[in-house]
C-alpha cells in the first residue's frame, strides 16, 4: 500500500495491512518512509525547533541546538530517529541538510537581531562530508546573512569521524580556520578514542544522555561522566551535557566542572517564534 492509497482509503486502512497492536503503540511506517521523505521535501513538511543551552555556572543562555522535525499529513509527527537514518541511507539527507542549514541560520539571524547574543549548533551528517561542498555552502550562507562564523557550532557523531576520517579532517580545518567550532556529539557511545580527539582537534564534547540519566544513581555512569569532564578540561575542550531532566543531575554535573547543559529540565525544544518571545522578554 502506498501513501496515495492511504490518502484515498484513510489511515485506518493500515489496520488491515499491519499488526493492529503496532498501530496503537506506534505504527510501523518504515515501508512508507521513502515516500514520506520525498513528499516532505516537495511539500515542505519539515520544520525546525531549537533547544536552548545554558552555562551551568551562571544559568546564562548561550545558544541553541537546531533540531529538524517532519509533520506528515498522513502519519503525523514522524520521529527523527526514523526518518534521518533512512534519509542518510538513500541520500536525501543532502537535500534536507541544505534546507536545515538555511532555515536554522535564518532563524539565528532573527534571534541575534532581537538582541540575543547566541550561537546555533547544527548537526552534520556523514553524507554531507562525502558530498564535498558543505564548507562552501555554509560559508556562502554566513556571508549572505551577515552572521559571524563564531556564532555557528557544528556537531557530528563519533561514527561520522571514523567513516570519513580524511574528508572530515580537511573539512574541520577549513571550518576552524574561519572560526567555526566543531563539537563531537553523543560522546562515549561510539568508538572514539583520545587519539581521535587529538587528531581532529575537536573543540567540544557533548556527553550523551544515556550517561547523564544515571549519573546520580549508578556509580559507573558517575565515573564515566567525571572521567569525560576531567579529560575534556585537560584538553581544553568545551563540555555540554545533554538530556538533563533532574535537578540532582544538574548539580552533580556543575560540581564536576561541566561547562553547559541542555535538557527538558531547563527548556524543551521550541519553534522560533516561541524562542524569540520567551528569551527576548527576559532581556527587558
Amino acid at each position: 500500500m502506498s501513501i496515495t492509497e492511504i490518502k484515498t482509503q484513510g489511515l485506518g486502512a493500515l489496520i488491515t495491512t499491519t499488526n493492529t497492536d503496532y498501530m496503537f503503540k506506534g505504527t510501523d511506517i518504515s515501508q512508507f518512509m521513502g515516500e514520506i521523505i520525498s513528499e516532505a521535501i516537495r511539500e515542505n513538511h519539515f520544520y525546525m525547533v531549537y533547544q536552548p543551552q545554558f552555562a551551568l555556572g551562571t544559568g546564562k543562555l548561550l545558544g541553541f541546538e537546531a533540531l529538524v522535525r517532519c509533520q506528515s499529513p498522513e502519519f503525523g509527527l514522524v520521529s527523527p530517529a526514523d526518518f534521518i537514518p533512512f534519509a542518510e541511507e538513500n541520500g536525501d539527507i543532502i537535500e534536507i541538510g541544505k534546507w536545515i542549514f538555511r532555515q536554522a541560520l535564518l532563524d539565528l539571524k532573527c534571534l541575534r537581531q532581537q538582541g540575543l547574543d547566541v550561537y546555533m549548533s547544527i548537526n552534520l551528517s556523514p553524507a554531507q562530508f562525502v558530498a564535498g561542498d558543505v564548507f562552501e555552502q555554509v560559508m556562502v550562507l554566513l556571508m549572505e546573512l551577515n552572521i559571524p562564523p563564531s556564532a555557528l557550532k557544528l556537531e557530528l557523531t563519533e561514527t561520522a569521524l571514523i567513516r570519513n576520517a580524511d574528508v572530515a579532517a580537511r573539512t574541520f580545518r577549513a571550518f576552524q580556520d574561519e572560526g567555526i567550532q566543531i563539537w563531537l556529539d553523543d560522546f562515549g557511545t561510539g568508538f572514539a578514542s583520545i587519539n581521535l580527539l587529538r587528531e581532529f582537534k575537536i573543540d567540544g564534547l557533548k556527553i550523551d544522555k544515556s550517561f547523564v540519566d544515571g549519573i546520580h544513581r549508578k556509580d559507573d555512569d558517575f565515573t564515566i561522566c567525571s572521567a569525560i569532564i576531567a579529560m575534556a578540561q585537560r584538553l581544553g575542550l568545551h563540555i555540554v551535557a545533554e538530556g538533563i531532566e533532574d535537578e540532582i543531575q544538574m548539580q552533580i554535573l556543575g560540581q564536576l566542572g561541566c561547562d553547559s547543559a541542555q535538557g527538558f529540565l531547563l527548556a524543551k525544544p521550541m519553534r522560533i517564534a516561541e524562542c524569540i518571545a520567551k528569551w527576548t522578554a527576559k532581556l527587558s
